[in-house]
C-alpha cells in the first residue's frame, strides 16, 4: 500500500519499546479508517529529526493490524516532504 499525508499526531515513543514511531495523518487513501492513515515506522527507517505536526509524509509497505486492532502501513520505505 502507498499513502501520503499531513501528520496531526506523533507517537515518537512506542510503549512496546521497539523503538518504532507511529504517525496518524489525514490521507486521502483512508487505510485506517475514513480520511485517516498511520504510519508505523520501525527504528531504523526513523526519520531524524522526526517530522511533526502539519509535516506531509508518505510511505509504502504492507498493511497490518497494530496494538489495538487498527490497520496501519508497516513502512518499508517512508518520506518526509521537504
Amino acid at each position: 500500500m502507498v499513502a501520503s499525508g499531513r501528520v496531526i499526531y506523533v507517537e515518537a515513543d512506542d510503549p512496546d519499546g521497539d523503538g518504532d514511531a507511529h504517525f496518524v495523518t489525514v490521507s486521502e487513501q483512508s487505510v485506517t479508517m475514513s480520511g485517516i492513515t498511520i504510519f508505523d515506522v520501525r527504528a531504523d527507517l526513523r526519520p531524524d529529526p522526526l517530522p511533526g505536526v502539519g509535516d506531509l509524509v508518505g510511505g509504502a509497505g504492507p498493511v497490518f493490524p497494530g496494538h489495538a486492532g487498527q490497520k496501519q502501513i508497516q513502512v518499508e520505505e517512508f518520506h518526509v516532504a521537504k
